[in-house]
């Protein structure tokens, strides 16, 4: 079953919910920077929102952005990567419990500290009772839940979704990873993505998901086998597929900033930027590599 990129949104270090990074875009400031908040009364009751972390506002303006761009008010599931959650509220939460003795702490931070909340968040923003599921697989969470999603429909129990990228990063945890030498020569940045999958091509449509596949530890020579197989199944010579420019100058790093590279690909491929066949290779660390196939529509 084909499965197509409806619409795409993100809030990030470049100007938020647009496509301004194109030819315009703004340069990084190492070694971390935060994302370039939204506008959030669009989308967010102000009463409401003063109980919500920023992680939980981008989610669900990103998620009612590509809602509003692609028709589909009902996704017939949600499902979120993330690589630490609501890291500030869970950091909120246990700063409060140092502070005051562990007594007198507002259960609004411990509530929204949890990783699932952001799918939740986004479904009861929504009204929809439908499938909801979060990955939390550090450099693979966007990837675990797109395979979620792209074998879904492959199964044939849905027919749209809603897939997401989120994750926020406090200075105190940067600062705990920076010493262990984790960014060294990186920006790190957040992630805020959503994307709006169905299995009917529009005119609206972006780029055609061709096939997921995680593997575990693969070998090199495990890597280029998956390729070419997949490329001798789609019908599609392996030097077809081309690899694409990172994005990461312009979006940063994180644990789901992969979805950034999905993001852009699509943009690009549906603009006539990129050839008509992507392949996006994610290498996390040396254990996890994702493949993901992209085509133009």
């Amino acid at each position: 079953m084909p499965v197509y990129i409806q619409s795409a949104a993100q809030i990030s270090v470049q100007n938020p919910l647009c496509d301004d990074w194109l030819t315009d875009p703004v340069a990084l400031q190492a070694p971390l920077q935060r994302i370039r908040e939204a506008d959030y009364r669009r989308y967010l009751d102000p009463i409401a929102s003063r109980r919500m972390g920023k992680i939980l506002k981008r989610a669900i303006a990103t998620a009612v952005t590509v809602v509003e761009d692609s028709g589909i008010e009902q996704p017939e599931a949600i499902i979120v990567g993330t690589g630490l959650g609501c890291i500030e509220s869970t950091e909120k939460f246990l700063l409060a419990m140092l502070r005051e003795g562990e007594a007198l702490l507002s259960p609004a931070n411990f509530i929204n500290s949890t990783h699932n909340t952001i799918s939740s968040h986004i479904a009861i923003h929504l009204k929809c009772n439908a499938y909801n599921s979060t990955y939390v697989h550090l450099g693979i969470s966007f990837e675990s839940a797109l395979l979620d999603a792209f074998m879904q429909f492959q199964l044939g129990r849905i027919r749209s979704a809603l897939v997401g990228a989120h994750d926020e990063m406090v200075p105190l945890y940067f600062s705990i990873m920076e010493k262990a030498g984790f960014w060294e020569g990186k920006t790190a940045t957040e992630t805020a993505v959503s994307f709006m999958l169905s299995d009917t091509l529009t005119e609206r449509a972006m780029a055609e998901i061709r096939e997921v596949i995680l593997l575990h530890r693969p070998s090199e020579e495990r890597v280029r086998q998956a390729i070419e197989q997949t490329s001798l199944r789609l019908g599609i010579p392996v030097e077809k597929w081309v690899i694409p420019p990172t994005v990461k100058p312009l979006f940063g790093e994180s644990f789901t900033n992969h979805a950034y590279e999905v993001y852009a690909a699509a943009v690009k491929l549906q603009r006539g930027l990129l050839n008509e066949h992507v392949l996006l290779i994610n290498n996390y660390r040396g254990m996890e590599t994702s493949l993901i196939f992209l085509s133009k529509c």
